[in-house]
C-alpha cells in the first residue's frame, strides 16, 4: 500500500450485502473505509464535497445504476480510481464497465487480501509503476480471442513448443479450465491438473508447483486445465496470482492459454502478462470479436506495442480481402497462419506441427510469431499468405524488436 492510508468511498447498488462486501476489505493501518452510500446520487453528492483516493462500486451481477455511476463519476471526478467490486455472473458486464470508466474490476467473493492486492496495483498502475516480479527478464504472454475455436491453443501450444526449441526454459498454463485442450494438442496425458494443485493442502512454492507440471518432449512444463468443468471454480485469482510469480522467477517464458471472453481470470493473466497474442480467424464474427477485443484492450490501457496481432486460417477463400481485415482491425496483421490440412492431423496426433512438420508455412509462421515476441525481427520483408481479393504475391513489412 502507499505510505498514508488509501481513503475508500464505498458505494453499494440496492441488493448487496454492505455487511459481506465490508468482510472483504482490507483492514488496519493501511486502508480507511471514509463513508459508505448507496446509489449513484449519494456518491456523487458525497464526492463533491469529500476527498478520497478510491471509489468502490459494489454491484450484483449487470447494472446499468453502477454504469451511470460509472460515467458520472468518469465526467465528474476524472482523476479518481474506480473499482467495481462484481458480484455473481458479470453477463458482459465487465466490458460496459470499462467503457464507462471504471479501472479495475474484482469479483466477489475475494479476500482482504486479494483486494489490497488489487488496490495496490491499481494505484501503482495509474502512477505509472508496475508490480515488481522476482525475474524482471522473464515473460508471461497472454494468448487471446474473444471467439471461440480461432487456434488460440493451437498458438499457446506451438508457440511453447517454439521457444523451448530455442533453449528457453518455457512454462504453459491452461486457463480454460471448464474445455482446456493444450493436454490433448500436446498428447500429454491429465494425470495432475491446476485443480488438484488448488486442493492441496499446505503453502505453494516452486518445489510444490512442479509436482503438478506436466513435462512435454520438448521440455515445455505444462499446468494442465481440470479434467471435468465443474472443477473449474477451485481455481481463482489470488491462486493464478501466485502461479504467475512462481513460474516468472523460474522460466524464462510463461505462456497463458485463455479461454473465450473477459472473465476475471483471464483479466488477472492480462494484468500479469508482458506481452498479448490477440488471435483472430478470417470470418466476419472472428474479425467483429477480435476488434472488440483490442478495444477492451484499449479500455483497460495495455500498451499497444505489448499487442501482437495473429490471423488464423489465412488461405481460407470466404470473400475477405487483405484491405477488409485491416479495415475491420485497424490494423495490420503481424503473423498470418496460413490454412493447412496437416494442422487438424497433428493436433489429433498430439504432436504440434512445429515438431511434426518444421519446414511447413504454419510451422514457419509459427516461427516468425516467436521472433516477434523475442525482439528477432526488424523490418524483415516477409511473404503474406493470399487471402481472398488480395495479390498472391503481396508483401507487408514486420517491425519488429532488436534484442
Amino acid at each position: 500500500m502507499p505510505s498514508r492510508p488509501v481513503k475508500a468511498l464505498l458505494a453499494v447498488e440496492p441488493g448487496v450485502d454492505v455487511e459481506n462486501v465490508q468482510d472483504s476489505l482490507p483492514g488496519g493501518e493501511d486502508f480507511n473505509v471514509v463513508a459508505v452510500v448507496t446509489g449513484a446520487e449519494d456518491a456523487l453528492q458525497w464526492l463533491r464535497n469529500g476527498v478520497a483516493d478510491l471509489l468502490l462500486v459494489a454491484c450484483a451481477g449487470y447494472s446499468d445504476r453502477a454504469l451511470l455511476l460509472l460515467d458520472a463519476v468518469a465526467r465528474q471526478n476524472p482523476d479518481l480510481n474506480v473499482m467495481v467490486l462484481g458480484h455473481g455472473s458479470p453477463n458482459g458486464f465487465l466490458r460496459r464497465a470499462f467503457e464507462a470508466g471504471a479501472d479495475d474490476i474484482v469479483m466477489l467473493p475475494a479476500t482482504p487480501d486479494q483486494i489490497s492486492f488489487e488496490v495496490h496495483k491499481l494505484l501503482a498502475r495509474k502512477q505509472g509503476a508496475e508490480t515488481p516480479v522476482s525475474n524482471e527478464n522473464s515473460r508471461l504472454v497472454c494468448v487471446l480471442g474473444p471467439k471461440g475455436g480461432t487456434g488460440k491453443t493451437l498458438t499457446s501450444t506451438n508457440l511453447s513448443v517454439c521457444l523451448a526449441q530455442r533453449g528457453e526454459r518455457v512454462a504453459l498454463i491452461d486457463l480454460d479450465l471448464q474445455f482446456g485442450d493444450v493436454a490433448l494438442c500436446l498428447g500429454l496425458p491429465p494425470e495432475k491438473t491446476v485443480y488438484d494443485l488448488a486442493q492441496s493442502p499446505g503453502a505453494l512454492d516452486f518445489v510444490k508447483l512442479q509436482d503438478f507440471l506436466s513435462v512435454h518432449s520438448s521440455g515445455v512444463h505444462t499446468l494442465i486445465a481440470p479434467r471435468r468443468p465443474d472443477q473449474a471454480s477451485a481455481v481463482g485469482a489470488e491462486l493464478l496470482r501466485e502461479i504467475y510469480s512462481i513460474l516468472r522467477a523460474n522460466y524464462d517464458w510463461v505462456i497463458v492459454d485463455t479461454p473465450p471472453g473477459f472473465t476475471a481470470e483471464v483479466i488477472t493473466s492480462i494484468d500479469n502478462s508482458t506481452e498479448i497474442v490477440m488471435v483472430g480467424m478470417l470470418d466476419s464474427l472472428s474479425l467483429k470479436n477480435t476488434k472488440l477485443g483490442l478495444e477492451t484492450l484499449e479500455l483497460m490501457k495495455y500498451d499497444p506495442d505489448k499487442i501482437f496481432l495473429l490471423l488464423n486460417r489465412a488461405h481460407s477463400r470466404v470473400g475477405i480481402s487483405q484491405s477488409d481485415v485491416e479495415a475491420v482491425l485497424g490494423r495490420t496483421p503481424d503473423v498470418f497462419i496460413p490454412s493447412d490440412r496437416e494442422i487438424p492431423r497433428t493436433v489429433n496426433e498430439g504432436i504440434p506441427i512445429v515438431v511434426a512438420r518444421p519446414q511447413s508455412e504454419p510451422a514457419e509462421a509459427f516461427g516468425r510469431l516467436t521472433d516477434l515476441l523475442a525482439g528477432d525481427v526488424t523490418a524483415v520483408e516477409v511473404p503474406v499468405p493470399a487471402l481472398a481479393g488480395a495479390d498472391a504475391g503481396s508483401k507487408r513489412r514486420l517491425f519488429g524488436r532488436k534484442a
